[in-house]
């Protein structure tokens, strides 16, 4: 059983992470960065040859062809997406030989060497057994690769965030996919996909485009308004009608008038002019200020001191006036600024700032060459302007204009407009447009709550019951249709008004009788007897809390793990229940949540804290191609376990397409 796993450098490790929309690849796993590389999903069927293409390629007249032969040319328009075919649709393989064709054109454009490069390659869950067989036959007879790893999208995310225990929610183009992990494996699956309609970031597109129909949207300006900062999914309010506070009509411009200028940032008042004062110039009549000093020997001597004084008192009164006038400018203008200041949220209606990439043939601008004409008018002028020299002054003025105008103008005039070559531009044009409602309406009710059933059932169909807890406290949302402003959020907070029951008022485990209470006794007495001696009304234990009570609410937090043999073995009925202390330590008693969070994410990888942790499948796929391919000196269990999870091309010769199944990481 000899490999050549972990002998291969950080550097020649190739990670391709597909995606029904966008596929993330990058060579080498050296450093933990966001992904480098973004390939549209997508191929071209090539209608001549049948073969798959990249890009978009049609032909051509070329410019100024002159045989039927050398006359069309073939161009590639790399952002057409005319006649595209999409391989990969809600996660599931929809045309193997396009996706295969897509596989080889990643490996082409990020790899130089065939046979020295291993590949990570990233599994939908919704990927079949007969699908990895065939990728793994595609990849090992036409690339050379000497190893391959096929990982579970959902293994990738644990990898990535380190959590051993967690649900990650995967928030496609098209699907949504809800993967419970437990201690490293695979515990439960739901997807919310084809079966149930369409689902995951495109319902959303398609109910904006809807919705700002009557505007003129189409689906690539719905995209990035779904994409924009002005578009958010409100918080969760059931007691609403919509289930959301949308704002109100008035509310958000009074609420800010009236609120008291404390609450929102200091403004700070411009330098204003002395010009522009009313009691003084920026000139030369410019009085003394009151606070300064005055010259009080000339006042006394000039025998003017009363109406000097009042003259002071008037211009004082003014200022006094000018003062209160600027004040209440500045509050109305702090008014109006904390008017502008809103959050989005509060805001009735918004900017929405649209970019279009428009594609135009434009004349290409040449230069002026020196020859053929050019260079003969020129010439021409040099002679004239030589032979008029001996002559008169007069002539020399009139003869040489005579004969310099009309040869540029009949030779030039009919070249330009016969052989103007044109070029392909792409310039990119801005629009604003405003939105109202339609920003915060797009999130319909009935799509979330179909993400929120899905993790639901996901986590409770779990069997054993003592891995729920840590399903439940680490929730975790990746994909691109998670970027939505607030739509984690709003998912989180219906999860926990549906779902959650917290521990102060479970009382489902306490008994509206008394436990010491007997049953009543066949005699016709209708009080009941007790079944033991001691003080009535008392819980027999040293504590005052109900011993299952405490359990179902301890369980969580002490981290329980699952039952040894030994214990299960050397208990009773009563133990396993709960009764004895071995089955207490042992078993979750609580089959609904008593906790739902979120995963807390890492701190220590400053640029992915940055980017963001929707794409952390990619982060888990490049720390599993560490684990993979490139750790060396492990001892015999570890080889053994770092064997299992690629497929080497020793391997594949002797197991086949078959052997993806056991030297893999599927979970």
């Amino acid at each position: 059983m000899s490999s050549q796993t972990g002998k291969w450098r950080e550097e020649q490790v190739l990670i391709i992470c597909p995606g029904s929309h966008t596929t993330l690849a990058q060579l080498g796993c050296n450093e933990l960065t966001p992904p480098v590389n973004r390939f549209p999903t997508r191929m071209f069927k090539d209608e001549e040859s049948d073969d798959w293409r990249p890009y978009r390629t049609y032909k051509r007249k070329k410019e100024g062809a002159q045989g039927d032969d050398d006359q069309w040319e073939y161009v590639e328009d790399t952002d057409s997406v005319e006649g595209a075919v999409y391989p990969i649709q809600a996660g599931r393989i929809a045309n193997m030989d396009a996706f295969l064709a897509f596989l080889e054109h990643v490996h082409s454009q990020l790899t130089t060497t065939y046979h020295n490069t291993p590949i990570m390659l990233m599994a939908s869950p919704q990927w079949t057994r007969p699908d990895h067989e065939a990728v793994a036959r595609y990849i090992f007879e036409k690339t050379k690769t000497p190893a391959l790893c096929l990982l579970h999208s959902g293994v990738a995310t644990q990898y990535g965030l380190k959590w051993p225990n967690m649900t990650v929610v995967d928030v496609g183009f098209e699907k949504v996919d809800v993967t419970c992990i437990y201690d490293g494996r695979v515990v439960s699956h739901k997807d919310v996909g084809p079966t149930e309609g369409r689902s995951g970031g495109e319902v959303f597109t398609r109910r904006l485009m809807a919705l700002l129909e009557q505007q003129g949207f189409d689906h690539e300006m719905a995209e990035q308004l779904k994409k924009s900062s002005i578009c958010e999914v409100l918080p969760y309010a059931p007691e609403r009608p919509e289930f959301m506070e949308l704002p109100a009509e008035t509310g958000g411009p009074v609420a800010a008038v009236v609120a008291p200028a404390s609450e929102g940032p200091k403004i700070v008042e411009p330098v204003r002019s002395l010009g522009d004062d009313e009691a003084g110039t920026n000139g030369e009549g410019k009085e003394p200020d009151d606070d300064g000093v005055l010259d009080v020997a000339n006042i006394v001597v000039s025998g003017q001191t009363r109406e000097f004084l009042a003259k002071k008192e008037k211009e004082k009164a003014e200022k006094a006036k000018v003062g209160r006038k600027g004040k209440d400018k500045e509050a109305a203008d702090a008014a109006a600024a904390k008017a502008v200041r809103l959050p989005n949220s509060k805001r009735l209606r918004n900017l929405f700032h649209y970019e279009e990439l428009v594609t135009e043939d434009v004349p290409v601008v040449q230069a002026p060459k020196e020859n053929g004409t050019t260079s003969e008018v020129a010439m021409a002028g040099a002679a004239a302007e030589g032979s008029a020299g001996t002559g008169t002054g007069d002539a020399t003025k009139t003869e040489p204009a005579a004969e310099q105008q009309p040869q540029p103008f009949t030779d030039a005039q009919p070249a330009v407009p016969a052989q103007t070559p044109t070029e392909r531009v792409t310039r990119r044009v801005r629009r604003d447009i405003e939105v109202g409602l339609e920003r915060f309406q797009f999130a319909e009710r009935k799509e979330i709550d179909r993400i929120v059933t899905a993790i639901y059932r996901a986590v409770q169909e779990i069997e054993d019951m003592y891995m729920r807890p840590g399903c439940w406290e680490n929730i975790v949302f990746v994909g691109n249709g998670a970027r939505i402003r607030g739509l984690r959020d709003n998912i989180l907070q219906t999860l926990q008004a549906r779902h959650l029951v917290s521990p102060s008022s479970a009382t489902m485990f306490t008994s509206e009788l008394p436990s010491n209470m007997g049953t009543p006794s066949g005699t016709g007495s209708q009080t009941p007897t007790s079944s033991f001696a001691g003080a009535p009304h008392q819980l027999p234990t040293t504590s005052s809390v109900n011993p299952l009570l405490q359990a179902a609410t301890t369980a969580a937090s002490l981290g329980v793990g699952p039952p040894t043999v030994a214990n299960v073995a050397g208990s009773n009925a009563g133990d396993a229940a709960g009764g004895g202390a071995g089955g207490t330590s042992h078993h979750f008693h609580s089959q609904t949540p008593t906790h739902i969070r979120l995963a807390p994410l890492p701190a220590y990888l400053t640029e992915w804290t940055k980017h963001g942790f929707e794409d952390a499948m990619f982060l888990g796929a490049q720390v599993a191609a560490r684990l993979a391919f490139c750790i060396h000196n492990l001892d015999a269990q570890g080889l053994e376990a770092q064997r299992l999870m690629s497929l080497s091309r020793v391997d594949y010769n002797e197991l086949g397409p078959k052997g993806v199944r056991s030297h893999s990481m599927l979970g």
